[in-house]
């Protein structure tokens, strides 16, 4: 990690599964030990930055019911100081078919206080859970995917269904809207499915992911592309806001994972950057569009170039245990992890990267006395060998 990027670790005292960022850069944290007596309160927790003392300070907090889940994904609202969340409601209620899982929150001098809810899934099993939830832009509309392969759509703020729920009949991973809302794209493993949000009919399908070499794989996550600037794709300029970001996780014994580009005007590839050996889990793209971050099986974070997927920052064993949660401030100036070791990090990210030159630079400076004697030793040799000759 560079000297330019800086960050520090705080204790929160609960296992993070989610993570939202206000306007305001404060940290909204999801998490808990479940349903049941663990000990480990389900809660909601509202965090000011203090990049100064290198702090995160607690301003608001909202237990939950041991009897519930605890929150399972978590998405703030792109124009009010409100975010929606997931929370199974006790075993007992779900069997019934009483499981009102999608929830809002409103934030109120960083007080959090609990609003509607309704139901956005299917199954009455309490093993299912929703997995992914995304704000529309115009935060009209709100989408979430389940275990069970429900993809919900309802409006905002009543909480009404936009349309019928779709079985996808895998579990969803990932949902996301396209930035003029029109669209919708749900993940899963074996299929990317993109929707209109007027009637949910069918704008494109792509299943059978795999590599180039013929390997077979799995979506992980998409995201559509957002803001100003173009990607560069074989010599021509596709807009951020037509691209198609997926994560591809392979299925063969070498591992490896990549994200990928499609510009969604022909549905066609433009961009792989391969990211390691280790899957990716966790993965999160910049309000601006001008980043993109990863985590991995690995414990390690990584951040990208959006446009040109050029990776900017390498972090190995950023966490103690398993990465559940990244997600960048409306400036590109934070990123934030959370993981089930109850730790939050806060990277403090710089305001221009560096180039190649710079890190070239910055390397000599950092190892100067090193190369000082390396240079001596090497005139020694030189030298010796001069004599002799």
């Amino acid at each position: 990690m560079s000297k330019r990027t800086q960050r520090y670790t705080v204790e929160v005292g609960f296992p993070i599964a989610c993570i939202g960022l206000t306007s305001k850069a404060e940290i909204v944290l999801g998490g808990g030990g479940g349903p049941g007596r663990s000990g480990v309160q389900n809660k909601l927790a509202v965090y000011a930055m203090d990049d100064k003392h290198r702090k995160l300070k607690r301003t608001g907090e909202l237990v939950l019911s041991s009897d519930e889940d605890s929150p399972t994904c978590l998405t703030m609202h792109p124009k009010e100081r409100v975010f929606a969340c997931s929370v199974n409601a006790s075993k007992q209620a779900i069997e019934q078919g009483q499981n009102h899982n999608c929830r809002l929150f409103a934030l109120k001098k960083s007080q959090i206080t609990a609003g509607k809810r309704a139901s956005s899934m299917c199954s009455t099993s309490d093993l299912d859970y929703q997995k992914s939830i995304a704000f529309s832009s115009s935060g009209k509309l709100l989408a979430g995917g389940s275990t069970d392969g429900t993809l919900a759509v309802v409006r905002y703020p009543s909480l009404d269904r936009a349309f019928p729920f779709v079985d996808a009949t895998q579990e969803i991973n990932d949902v996301d809207f396209g930035a003029a809302d029109k669209w919708l794209v749900a993940a899963t493993d074996a299929e990317l499915r993109v929707v209109s949000t007027a009637d949910a009919s069918l704008v494109q399908a792509i299943d059978d992911p795999h590599l180039r070499s013929g390997e077979r794989a799995a979506f992980r996550f998409a995201r559509f592309g957002r803001g100003t600037g173009n990607v560069l794709a074989g010599g021509s300029r596709v807009p951020a806001q037509q691209v198609l970001y997926t994560v591809l996780n392979s299925r063969g014994r070498a591992g490896g994972a990549y994200v990928v580009q499609w510009n969604t005007e022909g549905w066609q590839r433009i961009g792989t950057r391969f990211t390691g050996h280790s899957a990716i889990t966790t993965f999160a793209l910049s309000p601006s569009g001008r980043l993109l971050a990863f985590a991995t099986a690995s414990l390690q974070i990584g951040i990208c170039d959006a446009h040109s997927l050029k990776v900017l920052m390498r972090v190995p064993a950023a966490h103690g245990f398993a990465i559940t949660a990244l997600a960048f401030d409306k400036d590109d100036r934070h990123l934030v992890s959370g993981s089930a070791d109850e730790t939050c990090q806060v990277f403090v990210l710089p305001e221009q990267w560096p180039t190649p030159v710079d890190l070239v630079l910055e390397f000599g400076q950092q190892h100067l006395q090193a190369i000082a004697v390396l240079l001596v030793l090497l005139l020694a040799v030189i030298l010796a060998v001069a004599m002799r000759s």
